[in-house]
């Protein structure tokens, strides 16, 4: 009994304490939920603070680009110009003399003046070497004095036939004796032929000491000079090269043929009753394509195309009235082949090529655009596109600024004429720009 009421108080002081802990660990989780829910508002209260600073910070503020004080890129345009533009193909050539002499005497003897010098430049028939006459003037009278001595020798056979022919008719002397006075008469006759041919071949190589230009032309290198002596068809005096009009020989690609005989119907070789067509304009120009040296036609296309190249070898007749053209000079052969009509051209460097292929930048409403273009042709200088490829008002950009990419705002620089550059300035630019513009 005692010990019951002693034990009692003692459990009843433990619940105690464990009812304590308990409320104390539900306080201590109160306010743990307490204050996570207070830090989440804070943390969305400030999230929710900072856009709309962002928004209100983003509707006071301009773009960097269009902000007063910012400088935009300048660029010069250009309108391309509209003309017809000639569809044409180059491909390297060398030039070559359509007649090409060495000159060799036709008489032997020794030189006895020399009229011209090395390099110089002669018309058909001057005066380029004289030989030593005096031979040839003595074989000439050699020869006539010969002439004289038979037909002296013929009147007196022609005599003695004339005397002996009554007499044989009469018989007085064998019809023997009279035949021979008769072929020797003949004989005398025949000598008097063979003195004559004797003269001519004289006059002839008396006429072969003066050695003329067979053809109009520049003359090569003279290193014989006076007291030399020359062989009769042996020893090379010089060499002569007709020069106003040269060929130029070079290959194109087999393909070529189809867009020639559209061009130049038959290749040239015109039936009976047809009309002929004049042949296809070939233009030479220099190493670098950009200078015109010199025109003519077409003359020749091979027989064959090359099995190892697949090209054909083609010839042109080139005008070089003026001489400035050389025989062996390396050009570029350009064959016209037909006309591309109302073309748009422009600055070659203008044209850039990209992933998408050839592109031009245009200038609209204060921005950069990308226009692809597919060229018809292209030289040094200038692009051809065909019709309608731009905007009838397109303004190309160029010369092209160092930084340049579509939709970039820039400042149109005013320029003086925008229907395209002069031919030297437009060479210039092309030459300034064309390395560091196109993007290979």
């Amino acid at each position: 009994m005692n010990m019951r009421h002693r034990l009692k108080p003692h459990a009843e002081a433990t619940r105690c304490a464990m009812s304590e802990n308990k409320s104390r660990l539900l306080t201590i989780l109160t306010i743990l939920a307490v204050l996570s829910v207070l830090a989440l508002g804070g943390c969305q209260n400030q999230t929710a603070t900072d856009k709309s600073a962002e928004k209100e910070k983003a509707k006071t503020e301009k773009p960097a680009s269009a902000m007063p004080g910012m400088m935009l890129t300048k660029v010069s345009v250009i309108t391309p110009s509209v003309r017809t533009v000639p569809i044409t193909m180059t491909a390297a050539g060398t030039l070559a003399s359509p007649n090409a002499v060495t000159l060799t005497p036709q008489v032997s003897g020794t030189i006895d003046a020399v009229h011209v010098q090395s390099g110089q430049q002669v018309e058909k028939g001057d005066l380029l070497f004289s030989l030593d006459a005096q031979p040839f003037e003595t074989a000439l009278l050699s020869a006539r004095a010969k002439l004289e001595g038979d037909r002296a020798q013929a009147r007196y056979a022609a005599q003695q036939v004339k005397q002996l022919k009554p007499l044989v008719e009469k018989e007085y002397i064998t019809r023997q004796s009279y035949d021979q006075a008769v072929a020797t008469a003949m004989a005398a006759n025949a000598l008097i032929a063979q003195d004559d041919a004797a003269i001519q071949t004289a006059l002839i190589n008396l006429a072969y000491t003066k050695i003329r230009a067979p053809i109009t032309g520049r003359l090569g290198e003279i290193s014989l000079q006076p007291g030399n002596l020359v062989v009769a068809n042996n020893t090379a005096l010089t060499t002569l090269v007709s020069n106003r009009e040269l060929l130029v020989n070079f290959s194109l690609p087999q393909s070529v043929l189809q867009a020639l005989r559209t061009e130049w119907p038959g290749l040239g070789q015109t039936k009976p009753g047809e009309k002929s067509v004049p042949p296809p304009t070939v233009e030479v120009l220099d190493e670098h394509a950009e200078n015109i040296l010199g025109k003519g036609h077409l003359s020749f296309i091979d027989n064959s195309i090359s099995a190892g190249t697949g090209t054909i070898r083609l010839q042109g007749l080139i005008d070089n009235q003026d001489g400035s053209l050389w025989p062996g000079q390396f050009v570029t052969a350009r064959l016209t082949l037909g006309q591309i009509p109302n073309a748009q051209v422009i600055p070659a460097a203008a044209v850039q090529i990209g992933d998408q292929g050839m592109f031009v930048y245009l200038y609209k409403d204060g921005k950069v655009e990308m226009q692809t273009v597919s060229p018809a042709r292209n030289t040094t200088r200038e692009t051809a596109l065909p019709a309608g490829s731009l905007p009838v008002d397109a303004k190309v950009i160029y010369p092209l600024p160092a930084r340049i990419a579509p939709g970039m705002p820039v400042a149109l620089e005013k320029t003086s004429d925008n229907k395209g550059l002069s031919s030297e300035r437009l060479k210039a630019e092309s030459a300034a720009h064309s390395g560091s513009s196109r993007n290979e």
